[in-house]
């Protein structure tokens, strides 16, 4: 009975050790390389069904590219990649609804658009004025609210509680003012929620920095490759990944980078989130055409844990309508939005419903 017990003790140490082993691998570094590309990823593989919105718009009301989208309280609101300000529709008809693009020098009027998100509690648009340092808030039709000073530079927004604003600013900045993610409070710092910037982390990239839901956001942190959800004041990190194409630390560190540093470098362009998937399209450099497109697209499976990589994103599902385009936005944890802004005179969303 003795050696029983003993073996069996031996037994269960050595499940517990495996358990745990089997935990800490599920939970490391999702591996990435960008040249194992299939011929293409397709939407059957991730996608339940997709259907097409058209937004149209008025031969007065050029836009020229979707540089953002948010959505809430039945309306799509779409930021002007150039200087056309927010475009407001009703989400299911297409139909425009209110176009904000106060643009001037008066105390109620936007000089330079740095980033903007909507307050969902309030229903205000809300609007970082990086030329004067002020949030301007307009309600959904447009109309000017009100606006505050901000005590520090951000890079992007979101607001995820009534009387605060998580603001981020991943790049070192000296220490003279707040660096990563911190939570303000009208205008003024409350306390940092993560400061994960180090010297090196001096390279920014445009793109959107976040998914939003109205509570919470997935944010990716493209100095560190991670993926986190964050809340009003907390910060959880979901998942890091190693890309073998990334930047170095040590060239995002340089001063004066050069088109030759990052040549053959891939950083993440957009990225959605859902319950089983996430859809990355990843930008390569090239020293010859910087501002060449070329653009990897990358779909993990969180369930299986594995990774797709293709030029392609076909829908297979429907081959009547091809998207035209790199443009890719969250929704919700169910559904994504892929725009082609090419058309003359409208939009064309279509809407992934995911697996």
């Amino acid at each position: 009975n003795y050696k029983i017990m003993k073996n069996c003790f031996y037994l269960l140490c050595f499940l517990c050790i495996l358990t745990a082993c089997q935990k800490k691998n599920l939970s490391g570094p999702i591996q990435v390389d960008l040249t194992k590309t299939e011929n293409a990823i397709n939407y059957s593989s991730f996608v339940d069904s997709a259907t097409i919105v058209t937004l149209e718009l008025s031969d007065s009301l050029p836009i020229n590219g979707a540089s953002g989208l948010f959505f809430d309280d039945g309306k799509l609101f779409v930021k002007d990649s150039g200087q056309e300000g927010i475009f407001v529709f009703d989400e299911k008809s297409g139909q425009q609804l209110a176009h904000l693009n106060a643009f001037g020098e008066g105390p109620e009027e936007i000089k330079r658009i740095g980033v903007w998100c909507l307050d969902s509690f309030q229903k205000h648009i809300c609007i970082f004025d990086k030329a004067d340092m002020k949030v301007k808030e307009y309600d959904y039709a447009g109309n000017y609210i009100s606006s505050f000073p901000m005590e520090y530079f951000l890079l992007d927004m979101v607001k995820l509680g009534k009387e605060s604003m998580v603001c981020f600013y991943p790049i070192f900045a000296g220490h003279e003012q707040p660096e990563g993610v911190w939570l303000d409070n009208m205008g003024h710092f409350n306390k940092s929620i993560s400061s994960h910037v180090t010297e090196s982390c001096r390279f920014h990239y445009f793109p959107i920095m976040y998914n939003w839901n109205g509570s919470s956001a997935y944010y990716y942190d493209r100095n560190w490759d991670e993926l986190s959800l964050v809340t009003n004041d907390t910060l959880q990190l979901l998942y890091t990944f190693d890309i073998k194409q990334a930047i170095p630390l040590s060239v995002k560190g340089e001063r004066d980078l050069t088109p030759q540093k990052l040549d053959g470098r891939s950083i993440v362009h957009q990225f959605t989130y859902s319950n089983n998937f996430i859809l990355f399209s990843f930008h390569t450099f090239h020293q010859d055409d910087m501002s060449q497109k070329d653009i990897t697209w990358m779909l993990f499976d969180k369930r299986k844990r594995t990774v797709s990589t293709s030029k392609s994103l076909i829908n297979d599902l429907n081959a009547e309508y091809e998207i035209k385009g790199y443009g890719l936005f969250y929704k919700n944890d169910h559904t994504w939005v892929r725009v082609d802004d090419s058309l003359d005179g409208k939009i064309q969303l279509e809407y992934l419903y995911l697996q």
